[in-house]
């Protein structure tokens, strides 16, 4: 069940990680276009490097959100289908008929809008998911990368704080002085000289971040990194908790 959206994962991270770290290196100078023998310039748009490298990296991420939350409908559509054949009650039946009402299944979830679709999932699980909150962040935050040009509107932000909250779970990797926590990061140099004779823990904790109206959504090649990871644990969480045994036909 979780195979779809691990997939896209896999994928979505290395071409937006690659992505992003050739768009920090390069000069971003306006590209030759050419078909042929004609050559092409197109104008009305006129940006600088800056603008450039901004309007790109909102590209970039906008694919790479669209490519998650496909991934994890795809994982949800297939959860359900599973839970609406473990539902089905005993019946003779031939199979061709079992053949059509599978499509009949398949054609229904389809349809189904994401809320709706989420819920139906939530239902027919034996708890309910983990990160049904974080992943609606997830949602907003694509939509505000794919609609609004990356920078937080109206339509994104809580009413009553007026700031879009995204929210992932990540993992941590800490080991403990005293009563203290110490997140063991690449960037971080409280582990040198510690790293004799301690035990080093993992945890699941979430990560949010705060942005408020009209404010760009900055996102990073690590950041989205770690966002993937949330969708790979979303996937997996509902896949552990999907109906136990299926229900034979006779």
């Amino acid at each position: 069940m979780a195979a779809p959206a691990q997939r896209v994962v896999t994928i979505a991270s290395e071409v937006v990680g690659t992505c992003l770290q050739a768009l920090a290196n390069e000069d971003l100078s306006p590209p030759e276009l050419q078909g042929g023998f004609v050559h092409y310039r197109f104008s009305g748009l006129e940006m600088s490097a800056e603008e450039r490298r901004e309007t790109y990296q909102n590209w970039i991420l906008s694919k790479g959100f669209q490519d998650l939350a496909r991934g994890v409908r795809e994982t949800l559509e297939e959860a359900l289908f599973y839970i609406a054949i473990h539902n089905l009650k005993q019946k003779r039946t031939t199979f061709g008929q079992f053949e059509a009402d599978m499509a009949s299944i398949r054609a229904n979830v389809a349809n189904l809008s994401f809320p709706k679709l989420l819920d139906d999932v939530n239902m027919g699980l034996s708890e309910p998911m983990a990160f049904e909150a974080e992943f609606l962040s997830l949602q907003r935050v694509r939509n505000c990368l794919e609609h609004r040009g990356g920078r937080v509107s109206n339509r994104d932000v809580d009413s009553g704080t007026g700031i879009m909250t995204l929210s992932f779970p990540r993992l941590r990797l800490f080991f403990r002085r005293g009563e203290e926590e110490v997140e063991v990061t690449k960037n971080s140099d409280k582990f040198c000289g510690e790293s004799e004779g301690i035990t080093v823990f993992l945890n699941r904790v979430t990560r949010s971040r705060e942005y408020a109206l009209d404010e760009p959504v900055v996102i990073s090649a690590d950041d989205f990194a770690e966002i993937a990871m949330a969708c790979f644990m979303f996937a997996s969480d509902i896949a552990s908790k999907l109906p136990g045994e299926t229900t034979e036909l006779e």
